[in-house]
């Protein structure tokens, strides 16, 4: 069965809104970034990164990246929220900045 996304790299940021990125690669093509942010009530949540801009003189948030699929989403989100990825990193003693751990569950 082929692989829906491999990790490829995770840092850990200073911003106060966005803490982590995540890069993953899909369909072994395309690499796509995943951030963590921290919502106004405090809690953290994964997502891909949006864009912001003035639409029709408001500010508005487009997604700068869209699923096909809700179940890949949700795939992604759930790997993310495990942490297993860190985890596998960890015991591989991985670089975090390119890193591609072959034993992954997708």
């Amino acid at each position: 069965m082929e692989e829906k996304f491999r990790f490829i790299s995770h840092e850990k940021l200073d911003d106060p809104y966005i803490h982590e990125v995540v890069y993953l690669e899909l369909d072994g093509k395309y690499r796509v970034a995943f951030i963590r942010k921290q919502a106004k009530n405090g809690g953290m949540f994964w997502t891909a990164p949006s864009l912001s801009c003035t639409k029709n003189g408001t500010r508005q948030y487009l997604p700068a990246f869209m699923f096909d699929s809700k179940f890949l989403s949700d795939d992604i989100k759930s790997f993310l929220e495990k942490g297993v990825w860190n985890q596998q990193a960890n015991d591989l003693s991985v670089d975090s900045k390119e890193s591609s751990p072959n034993e992954l569950p997708f």
